[in-house]
């Protein structure tokens, strides 16, 4: 799998020079899944279909469907999606996707940096000690490496100087 080192290093400059952030939503592109289940339909239809002609070239065609939506996967991620933070104004909303805004003024919010839902992922939410719905605003992929924990640390070190909130969680 690739770093999003990178992108983690871009995101944590923006942070520190700029009034808003947008924090994608690192998931896959849904045409790797259409692709790879194209494959998988024709290569099925291939091995069922009694008498079709190009059988050879056909599941060649579908194999290769396949491996090119494996690559897509884990190439490919889907753009246009995240949270933007007002790192002036204090507010959080939802870009592309379903969710609620938020307006960080005010006691009681903090920012965790926490255990992500993935294997060996890292996470930012923001929660209210009265309690609610954490609002996870990012996620970094399975597997992600030390450097990019150690990232997105200095990012929620940032993020929660400049937005006024309390910082918790893990710290590396």
């Amino acid at each position: 799998m690739r770093s999003n080192a990178a992108l983690l290093r871009r995101l944590l400059s923006e942070a520190e020079a700029s009034d808003s952030l947008v924090l994608p939503l690192l998931e896959p592109h849904p045409a790797a899944l259409i692709v790879g289940l194209a494959g998988t339909a024709l290569g099925l239809a291939t091995v069922r279909v009694e008498g079709m002609p190009f059988v050879r070239e056909l599941g060649w065609l579908a194999l290769s469907l396949v491996v090119a939506g494996m690559l897509m996967y884990v190439l490919m991620q889907r753009p246009g999606i995240g949270w933007r933070i007002g790192l002036a104004d204090a507010r959080v909303e939802p870009v592309g996707q379903a969710g609620a805004p938020a307006v960080l003024k005010g006691a009681g919010w903090k920012l965790l940096c926490i255990a992500g839902s993935k294997r060996q992922s890292l996470a930012l939410e923001f929660r209210h000690v009265d309690g609610g719905r954490p609002l996870r605003v990012f996620q970094t992929r399975a597997n992600a490496g030390r450097a990019e924990h150690a990232l997105i640390s200095q990012l929620a070190d940032v993020m929660a100087r400049r937005l006024g909130v309390e910082r918790a969680g893990l710290s590396l």
